[in-house]
């Protein structure tokens, strides 16, 4: 590692993230990435920042990609500026480490993905409750075949709990001209991961019905969503801001065992019969003499043993697990393909809420851009100054310069 070269990052936006990113790198003392620039379009926070962590700021992100400092960046704007920012890194040969989700639309993040792969450098996507060591075990255990056949797939997100103060704070919040959408793109990216990434992957057809219940917002604050994987086999997402006290709970259901994560650990109720044979197993004598169809099926509850993984920051693993990636082609916990399938999750439900209908993934992009496009024009109240918008128009005009 010692003669690995040194990857170098720059971090774009400055806010709740950006700052803690740049922090990170920086206390990390880690021999194989340093951060060597900041950028921030506000210049105030960008020289404050530039300050305290002894590296050069810039206020706007192409002349920061072209001053020759970085060969990574970290995207940490509001989701509807990812886009063009990533464009333009990965049109300079630079890799891009961009914070959840890709974008508003599964277009942009499309367009992303194929922008990175023809550039051929890395698209990286801050999924950090993939580092979890409670969520690693829960998907080894799916896929060690410790739960069986899986029928069904559930999960509540209701721990992310959001006050009116939290909306007012900022203009672009609850907005579809700003965020282009509510707990879906916002909050629940991270448990919409993963229930897909655990469970069954991504399904075959949504349905959701979606909700403005509390918040004085233009888009929705809480989500159910069914889904269909085509095989018999059907999952449960329950999202919203507007309910305490929360809940964080994945349950998945298999022929063999049932698994219940929450909290920081997993519960296995492992069958003695699988579930099948227990239903064609039963004797006749046995129904007549049992109020309910059948003797009851024996059920051993423990609490599985996770890992110690240490004590680390899930947000510096991601940047470990990138750079790591960037130097050896492995190691990233959520390139930009494997982070896409939240956003079509998500994009799915939008479409199925609003028009009222099934739909089928992968979602098609232009329709999700025209839906937007609908919404903002009809329920928009203007708070996000058309900051979605602008962005949008400055990718499509660099897409077109291929």
């Amino acid at each position: 590692m010692d003669n690995m070269k040194k990857v170098r990052y720059g971090v774009v936006g400055l806010g709740n993230m950006g700052v803690p990113h740049a922090r990170h790198i920086v206390e990390d003392k880690n021999r194989q990435f340093c951060l060597t620039a900041v950028c921030d379009l506000a210049g105030e926070k960008a020289a404050k920042v530039s300050e305290e962590l002894k590296v050069p700021s810039f206020t706007d992100a192409c002349a920061m990609y072209d001053s020759g400092l970085i060969d990574a960046v970290i995207i940490a704007v509001p989701h509807y500026a990812h886009g063009p920012l990533a464009v333009h890194a990965a049109r300079r040969g630079i890799h891009v480490l961009c914070e959840k989700p890709l974008s508003s639309s599964v277009s942009h993040a499309r367009a992303m993905i194929a922008e990175c792969r023809k550039r051929k450098v890395k698209l990286g996507v801050v999924l950090q409750h993939r580092t979890f060591a409670r969520n690693i075990e829960a998907r080894r255990l799916v896929r060690s075949g410790a739960l069986g056949e899986i029928f069904r797939v559930q999960m509540v997100c209701s721990n992310w709990f959001r006050s009116q103060g939290y909306y007012d704070s900022g203009a672009w919040r609850g907005t579809w001209d700003g965020e282009g959408g509510g707990v879906l793109i916002n909050q629940a990216p991270h448990s919409l991961d993963q229930f897909q990434w655990i469970g069954l992957g991504l399904p075959k057809q949504i349905t959701s019905f979606l909700a403005t219940r509390e918040h004085k917002i233009e888009v929705e604050d809480t989500a159910n969503i069914f889904c269909d994987y085509g095989d018999g086999r059907h999952g449960y997402i329950y999202a919203t801001t507007a309910e305490e006290p929360g809940m964080d709970q994945i349950i998945v259901s298999g022929d063999k065992a049932t698994m219940i994560v929450e909290h920081q650990g997993i519960r296995l109720g492992k069958l003695k019969i699988p579930v099948a044979k227990h239903i064609y197993g039963t004797k006749k004598q046995d129904v007549i003499v049992s109020a309910f169809g059948g003797p009851k099926q024996q059920t051993t509850w423990t609490d599985v043993k996770i890992p110690d993984r240490g004590n680390r920051t899930q947000h510096i693993e991601i940047i470990r697990g990138f750079t790591k990636e960037i130097l050896t082609g492995k190691g990233s916990y959520a390139c930009g393909e494997g982070a896409l399938n939240e956003l079509e999750i998500s994009n799915a439900a939008y479409l199925s809420g609003y028009l009222g209908k099934p739909i089928s993934l992968p979602v098609d992009g232009a329709e999700m851009d025209r839906l937007l496009a609908k919404l903002e024009k009809e329920r928009s109240t203007g708070r996000g100054q058309g900051a979605r918008k602008k962005y949008y128009a400055e990718m499509k005009k660099l897409l077109a310069k291929k």
